[in-house]
């Protein structure tokens, strides 16, 4: 008893101490979920059966080669993204159509699961480039940003 009365203060700053910690634990679990779940939760359920393979890649970038100089396809949970390097005499209308041509070469199955995204760029300074499409995958059409004049 005289052991506690002398050294008072110190428990005190030892319990505050530990349920701190245990605070700060608890603050950390709610904040901080586990790493076992995945980074898109069930959002990417059924994905298999759509799954852009090499050989889709390959077909689009096959279709537009005639068009365009470059193409990179990345797919990123639900997103497709098609980033093209137009040839530098492409006019803003032929761009926009590059979107629809990398929509026909996926299958219908496809189409209804991913969006797509679609970023055409030049090489050259171009007042209307670059430019950026996208397609929910439950619209049928692409939205693209809006046209610049060069003037602002």
């Amino acid at each position: 008893m005289n052991f506690i009365k002398q050294n008072k203060g110190t428990i005190i700053a030892v319990a505050i101490f530990v349920i701190s910690v245990i605070f700060c634990v608890q603050v950390f679990h709610v904040f901080f979920t586990s790493d076992e779940k995945a980074l898109y939760g069930n959002r990417l359920e059924g994905r298999d059966a759509v799954r852009i393979s090499s050989t889709d890649k390959d077909k689009i970038t096959e279709a537009l080669k005639s068009e365009v100089k470059k193409t990179t396809i990345r797919e990123s949970g639900r997103i497709i993204n098609v980033i093209i390097t137009a040839d530098d005499n492409a006019t803003l209308e032929q761009a926009k159509a590059l979107g629809t041509k990398v929509q026909e070469q996926l299958s219908a199955k496809q189409v209804k699961y991913y969006d797509i995204q679609v970023i055409i760029k030049k090489d050259v300074e171009a007042n209307d480039f670059p430019i950026i499409g996208y397609k929910h995958h439950n619209k049928d059409n692409f939205s693209w940003t809006k046209d610049r004049t060069g003037t602002e």
